[in-house]
């Protein structure tokens, strides 16, 4: 395929990972660089752009880092209260005895910090930060997948990883994600950690969605899976009343925590999944 011929997903992908990697790109370089036409650039560069992924420029783009591309140290400091909330009352879905994947992030980093003192708990986590989190605490084996470690979310990513994955199977599977919305689904930045997120979630009985309302009614550069991928879906107030509306009519058991750590009841007249 020569890269004219690149799906559309492809080549916002290849343009992202250049910005990313030189700081900014000219658009009449991104024409003779993909042989397309001036048209085409500016309406990935205008994609990218709505994504949070690139910032305009005159005659080009430049990097735009996002939350989830940031530092860990700088993502910690963001909705930091919204984080430990969603994180308390996630652990209080985790039962002694049981078995539950972590994936990376700040805010499951708040779920493993709220482990603590568990007993006969098996942890499965991608991410360095929550192995180095839960691994002396007595009462819990903490189990890490190999593959490559991202920087930006001390997260394992690649073949590895995934594969890892897909040879087990736990109750509760944490995920995070950098966007979700009931049109998109869950959706990522970029390619790396995804295909491990796509086997956390056919991994485990019941899969739970952490994610502060900052991350709702937005759309990343690749789709993980649908957002009827999750059962429990745990977030702060802010999320949009049609979008929260939605997702409950889809059976999906929605939980609102405030930042303080008290949960918002489920509205009365909605379907939901039984707690795990």
């Amino acid at each position: 395929m020569t890269r004219s011929q690149l799906l559309p997903a492809d080549r916002l992908q290849m343009i992202a990972d250049l910005v990313s990697e030189r700081g900014s790109v000219r658009g009449s370089d991104l024409v003779e660089m993909l042989g397309v036409t001036d048209e085409t650039i500016r309406r990935d560069l205008l994609r990218l752009s709505e994504m949070g992924v690139v910032r305009r420029s005159r005659g080009g783009a430049v990097a735009a880092r996002t939350p989830e591309e940031a530092g860990t140290a700088q993502r910690l400091r963001e909705h930091a209260s919204e984080k430990l909330a969603i994180g308390h009352r996630a652990a209080e879905l985790v039962t002694d005895g049981s078995s539950v994947i972590l994936d990376s992030g700040t805010t499951t980093l708040a779920l493993a910090r709220a482990l603590r003192g568990r007993r006969n708990l098996i942890v499965v986590t991608t991410a360095v930060t929550n192995a180095v989190e839960l691994v002396g605490n007595p009462g819990t084996t903490v189990v890490m997948t190999g593959g490559v470690i991202r920087p930006q979310t001390f997260g394992a990513s690649g073949e590895l990883t995934a594969a890892t994955l897909r040879e087990i199977h736990v109750d509760q599977a944490f995920l995070a994600t950098h966007s979700v919305s009931v049109k998109a689904g869950l959706t990522y930045p970029s390619f790396e950690e995804v295909d491990a997120k796509r086997a956390m979630i056919a991994a485990a009985t019941e899969v739970i969605l952490l994610a502060d309302a900052s991350k709702f009614g937005r759309a990343s550069l690749v789709r993980i899976a649908n957002i009827d991928a999750v059962h429990k879906i745990i977030t702060t107030p802010g999320v949009d009343p049609a979008e929260a509306d939605a997702i409950r009519e889809m059976g999906i058991e929605l939980i609102i925590v405030e930042p303080t750590g008290v949960s918002t009841p489920a509205r009365p007249g909605r379907t939901s999944h039984p707690s795990g």
